[in-house]
């Protein structure tokens, strides 16, 4: 039997379950190793300002490819490498991520 107080009620319940249902119960607030509450971080986070209607239109501008950053165009003359003299091959671009301000400065 578990004590429990529903929200926005001071009055404490009774709730009598099977063991395994107890466990059950339990067992989904427990993390696997490795994991982080996710919810003290980010968008979810209560310190956060951001409207959660603004996050969700944000992830589908960015699905829809609103918001991605085209690779950047092969020059037409091949870029040569400085002390062999050979072409450079284009692997990757890297591009810095651009966060807003910490508003605790």
């Amino acid at each position: 039997t578990i004590t429990y107080k529903k929200k926005g009620s001071r009055r404490p319940r009774r709730l009598t379950l099977e063991v395994m249902e107890f466990m059950r119960r339990y067992l989904q607030h427990v993390l696997p190793t490795g994991f982080m509450k996710v919810r003290y971080y980010g968008f979810m986070s209560p310190a956060s300002v951001l409207d959660l209607k603004e996050v969700r239109k944000q992830v589908m501008d960015a699905l829809q490819g609103g918001d991605i950053v085209p690779p950047p165009q092969v020059p037409a003359k091949p870029s040569l490498c400085k002390s062999c003299g050979g072409v450079l091959k284009y692997v990757c671009g890297l591009y810095a991520l651009v966060l807003p301000p910490d508003d605790d400065g």
